[in-house]
Formats: structure tokens, sequence, C-alpha cells
């Protein structure tokens, strides 16, 4: 009996590490690392640990199309951003004529007044954003100043 239940383990364990990684999903987000996504607010560097993008098909010309991407922190989201799949410097401001910039903490979002986001990779078939950003977020009563932000987002859903 003891050979196999041995016999059946070795092949339980050679079945399992012979299978694809897969995706755990923790709240909707995966575990998987998403590439990087760092930044500063007000001086003090900030490493997300997941982030998301979706990409949504608005059908409404000219531009049809809008880049949302998440980043998340502990569980918690942290970073929000709006943007058209495109290439190129976006000025930040609360429009989606440039990209709308959103930094959250205790509650409290911080939209885009002022700042760029410059997206230098925009891969909607493959899924890959690459850009630097920083912006002043104001919160109507506060603000922050989110600087030297690096965006690597690999993972993305279509709507």
């Amino acid at each position: 009996m003891t050979q196999r239940v041995l016999a059946f383990l070795l092949t339980a364990t050679l079945f399992l590490s012979a299978c694809k990684e897969e995706t755990i999903l923790v709240n909707g987000i995966s575990n998987n690392p998403p590439g990087s996504f760092t930044f500063k607010v007000d001086g003090t560097a900030v490493t997300i640990d997941s982030a998301r993008a979706v990409l949504y098909n608005l059908g409404i010309p000219p531009n049809n199309r809008e880049i949302d991407v998440y980043a998340f922190q502990g569980g918690n989201q942290v970073l929000e951003f709006h943007f058209l799949p495109r290439t190129g410097a976006k000025t930040a401001a609360q429009n989606f004529t440039g990209a709308w910039l959103t930094y959250k903490t205790a509650g409290t979002s911080y939209h885009s007044q002022s700042g760029t986001l410059n997206l230098t990779v925009s891969d909607t078939t493959g899924g890959r954003f690459e850009a630097t950003f920083n912006f002043v977020g104001n919160s109507g009563t506060a603000t922050k100043n989110i600087t030297e932000g690096t965006m690597v987002v690999t993972r993305m859903t279509r709507q």
C-alpha cells in the first residue's frame, strides 16, 4: 500500500510540474507580476504590486477607444489613469482629451490638475503599455505631487 501511495505522489508531482503557471485572482487582481510601476508621492517612493489595463471600444469618433489603467498596493487601488491608446505626450487634466490621472489614498482621490503622461509603448494587440508620468493631484482641499512615475503594464482585458 505504501508503494502505491508513493507512486501516486510521484506521478502527481511530475504531472503538476509539467503544467503551465496559472494566474490566480485575488479580488480580481492577478498575483503574477504586471511588469513594473513606480512613482513618488510628495517625495516618498511607492512601488505597486499589481496593475491591469482595460481597453474600451467607445464607438464614438474620432477616438473610438480608451485605455483605463488601475494600479494596486496591498490590495488597495492607488492609481487610476484614463487616456487614448496613442503614443506621445498627453497633458494631465480632468478630461479625456489628454489624460485623466488620479492618485488615491485613505479614501481620498487626488485628480490631475497639471502634469504629463508620456506614452512610449501602446500595444493594444499584445496588451503592453509603457509610459512615464508626473502630475499634481487635487482633492478639493489638498494637493499631492506625483513625480518620477514609470509604468509598464503587461496585462490587459477588453470591454
